[in-house]
């Protein structure tokens, strides 16, 4: 949720989850993936890492965009390539942008969304699951392979927010859904590695951060995000390049 502009961005430094350089269509559970026996500590945001480096975060259950129940570290986690943001289907603020943001992200991801990146989109505010399907219609998003929407109780996703690292310390701050946040968390739990970027920001920039978390030997080359090769140089103001050595003093 929003914090003072400088006490949000300290917040964010401080709280990427370790090993970062620190969420997507219906997720089923598949038969061959592992099901953790961590045992997450009590608190909001807490989970547990595990013996293999990765990390287990609580058993929630939430309900996507077709009605269907998913359970948080199972069905979205275990094994996941994703990027997460939070919103909400009446939000009056960021929310449009944002979904408009990783839209374009999305179609520069478009050979990889699905298998095997996912897009999450977690309701901050209860929202059904009809009226979050409407809000997927509306703006393009139903039906895309891997992305889903998903909502729960309000303190489940704020736990699922806190354990991604977005919350603020003021209850009254974190607690205001005009003012939430506007990142986007990418992660691979496999490898327990993570980062994030502003979701407002550049789609192109976005998309980079999805392929981040990939192994550097499975990022395919999307033209759409590729950096120009080298910086040409701008010319400067005034700038006289040195021709001469000047003055030489005699030999002795």
């Amino acid at each position: 949720m929003s914090a003072s502009p400088i006490n949000r961005r300290e917040l964010f430094c401080s709280l990427m989850l370790p090993a970062a350089g620190l969420l997507g269509g219906c997720v089923s559970a598949a038969q061959t993936r592992k099901t953790s026996t961590a045992k997450v500590p009590e608190g909001l945001g807490t989970f547990a890492m595990n013996q293999d480096g990765t990390r287990t975060f609580k058993e929630h259950e939430l309900v996507d965009q077709d009605g269907r129940k998913l359970l948080f570290q199972r069905d979205l986690m275990e094994g996941q390539v994703f990027a997460a943001t939070f919103m909400y289907v009446h939000c009056t603020g960021i929310c449009q942008n944002l979904t408009a943001r990783m839209t374009e992200a999305y179609d520069l991801l478009k050979p990889v969304m699905g298998k095997p990146v996912r897009f999450y989109s977690f309701s901050l505010a209860e929202d059904s699951p009809a009226d979050m399907k409407q809000y997927m219609i509306e703006h393009g998003t139903y039906g895309r392979p891997g992305w889903s929407m998903l909502t729960a109780k309000r303190e489940v996703i704020r736990d699922i927010r806190w354990g991604f690292g977005f919350f603020d310390p003021n209850e009254e701050v974190d607690q205001d859904l005009k003012g939430h946040t506007g990142m986007a968390r990418f992660g691979n739990q496999k490898l327990d590695k993570w980062s994030a970027c502003p979701a407002l920001g550049s789609p192109q920039v976005i998309a980079r951060g999805v392929m981040g978390v990939l192994p550097p030997g499975e990022r395919p080359a999307l033209a759409g995000i590729i950096r120009a090769e080298g910086h040409p140089a701008r010319p400067m103001a005034s700038f006289k390049p040195v021709t001469a050595l000047g003055p030489q003093r005699p030999s002795l």
